[in-house]
């Protein structure tokens, strides 16, 4: 089933998938509430993409200063803001401190490229395949939770149909609209879900990527025809 898969521009990212309002609230705070669901997920898993997390690299470590132990992460930070898929930058705050970031970078097989203005830019060792099994997996788990989000969020908006029912706000009709209205919602956003968490083992695994299922594979397929024809995906 391993498949070379075309890279869309869109990336991981939430923007093209919108809500379209309807008249029965219900429907509406569903819709709401599960499109919070799917852009959280996308949150969490795309800080999944990062293999590796360098940034606490320094926190723990202890050197001797001018004859006195000082925390290396007081005075040595990584500069997220300036860091890459390749690279990291690492900004200390005076000469001193180089050869002991050299030392931690070197017990994580960081080499460093560059140095300038107080700031080191260090090429960051290739994931190995572990690295990227484990990143995947969690995305796996991640939107695992996201899926039973969802149906939390369908059980609940219909407890709450139910109660409009007995307490005659509601006309069974109506609220036999609105339940199936916000099952077909949940399916659609579950789909969403596994379009999302496989663009995020695309970008992981790269050409290593594998659908893990025919239906997975035909999800993503469909949602990606979806947004390339119109640019954006409307429930």
């Amino acid at each position: 089933m391993s498949e070379e898969v075309e890279k869309d521009d869109v990336g991981v990212s939430a923007d093209f998938l919108h809500v379209k309002e309807v008249e029965n609230t219900y429907i509406n705070s569903s819709k709401e509430r599960m499109l919070d669901v799917v852009k959280l997920f996308v949150t969490n898993a795309n800080g999944s993409i990062s293999l590796s997390d360098f940034s606490q690299i320094f926190k723990t470590v202890t050197v001797w200063i001018k004859f006195r132990p000082r925390k290396l992460g007081t005075y040595v930070e990584i500069m997220k803001e300036r860091s890459t898929d390749t690279t990291i930058s690492v900004r200390y705050s005076a000469d001193e401190y180089i050869p002991h970031v050299k030392e931690v970078l070197r017990d994580h097989q960081i080499r460093v490229k560059s140095i300038a203005n107080n700031v080191m830019i260090c090429q960051i060792p290739k994931p190995s395949e572990q690295d990227i099994e484990i990143a995947v997996q969690k995305v796996k788990v991640l939107a695992n939770t996201a899926r039973s989000s969802l149906s939390q969020v369908k059980a609940d908006t219909i407890q709450r149909l139910q109660a409009a029912l007995k307490n005659e706000y509601l006309e069974a009709k109506d609220v036999k609209f609105a339940i199936t209205s916000i099952e077909k919602v949940e399916q659609q956003m579950a789909a969403m879900l596994t379009y999302f968490r496989l663009e995020n083992e695309k970008k992981l695994s790269g050409r290593k990527f594998e659908f893990d299922t025919v239906e997975a594979k035909e999800v993503w397929s469909t949602i990606s025809r979806k947004i390339k024809k119109n640019g954006s995906i409307e429930i």
